[in-house]
């Protein structure tokens, strides 16, 4: 038997009908709209929990995704900062050898130069910069004060008067601080 939809809907109000009075027969005695008022209460309190879930979850990912990148970047400049950690007796090695080449011929001067001014360049490329030179102001982040000298000609305190070994940085963080002697 064929059933139109006019006959179907009909069926489907009298079931409804039936749920709702079998509803007041087992002694609920609340108004149907008391029930949807409820209901909805109950299922807006479940979608704020949902909405809550929603946005911890995704505040959660973004400051994962955050942190990833910040770790990528650290491993990156720390592997390049113990690269040249390695590298840096060379470039004193070749600091030294500059300073003693008095008695020496102009070619060898000339290519002592040389072999010093690509190790800067490259230091440069991978952004690295030597610090610690005469006449800077101590600071105590940047050098390791390795002597003290009173001076009472000269004017201000806390000046460097001589360089042991230059001082490295990579951008902001330090490869190794320069060994300094500081005026009193």
């Amino acid at each position: 038997m064929k059933l139109n939809e006019k006959d179907s809907e009909e069926t489907v109000e009298e079931n409804l009908g039936d749920d709702v009075e079998e509803g007041y027969e087992e002694g609920d005695n609340r108004g149907s709209e008391e029930l949807k008022s409820e209901d909805l209460d109950k299922i807006k309190k479940e979608l704020d929990i949902c909405k809550d879930r929603l946005l911890r979850t995704t505040a959660e990912y973004d400051n994962f995704r955050k942190r990833s990148e910040r770790e990528k970047l650290q491993i990156y400049s720390h592997a390049t900062s113990n690269a040249v950690l390695g590298m840096l007796p060379v470039a004193d090695s070749l600091e030294l050898a500059e300073k003693s080449v008095e008695g020496s011929s102009a070619e060898y001067k000339k290519g002592l130069s040389m072999v010093k001014a690509q190790f800067s360049e490259a230091l440069k490329k991978l952004g690295v910069e030597s610090f610690g030179k005469v006449g800077e102001e101590f600071n105590p982040d940047l050098h390791n004060a390795v002597s003290h000298v009173e001076d009472e000609d000269s004017e201000k305190e806390n000046l460097i008067s001589e360089v042991f070994q230059k001082g490295y940085k990579l951008r902001d963080k330090v490869i190794r601080h320069a060994m300094v002697q500081v005026v009193n």
